[in-house]
């Protein structure tokens, strides 16, 4: 094997990794009602979807919606939840990238608002969010 031949397989499995980002969040928008807007916006913004960036959005709109702050026609945190926890289940590389980076990653830190969500984890999301912050259920 080459140094050509890796970097094309590295350069294939990122391909895979993004669309599998993309195809979550698509997936997402068309399951979980209220991402709607926000996902045209950033198509538009972005000329496409970019997984990372897009989930700065479902981060805050899932943590308004469980402080109860949200817009009653958007996103309700226990689908979004739920959805997620069955993608991770899934285990698909670049939407377990998505969800543990841009999802559990930037859910609120204690003394934060919305701090309290991650209770509500499902078992798999839970597992990943305690690779994050092990200290969380010494505390």
């Amino acid at each position: 094997m080459t140094a050509d031949d890796d970097e094309k397989r590295e350069m294939h499995e990122a391909g895979e990794k993004a669309a599998a980002g993309v195809r979550l969040v698509e997936d997402l928008v068309a399951q979980v009602p209220g991402f709607e807007d926000a996902y045209e916006c950033h198509v538009v913004n972005e000329n496409g979807v970019l997984a990372h960036l897009f989930f700065w959005d479902v981060v805050q709109d899932t943590v308004r919606s469980y402080l109860g702050e949200g817009d009653p026609d958007g996103p309700d945190w226990r689908r979004v939840l739920a959805f997620l926890e069955e993608e991770t289940r899934r285990r698909l590389p670049g939407a377990i990238e998505v969800i543990v980076t841009s999802f559990l990653y930037d859910l609120p830190y204690k003394g934060e608002r919305g701090y309290g969500i991650e209770a509500h984890l499902g078992p798999v999301m839970k597992e990943r969010y305690l690779q994050l912050r092990p200290w969380y259920e010494a505390g």
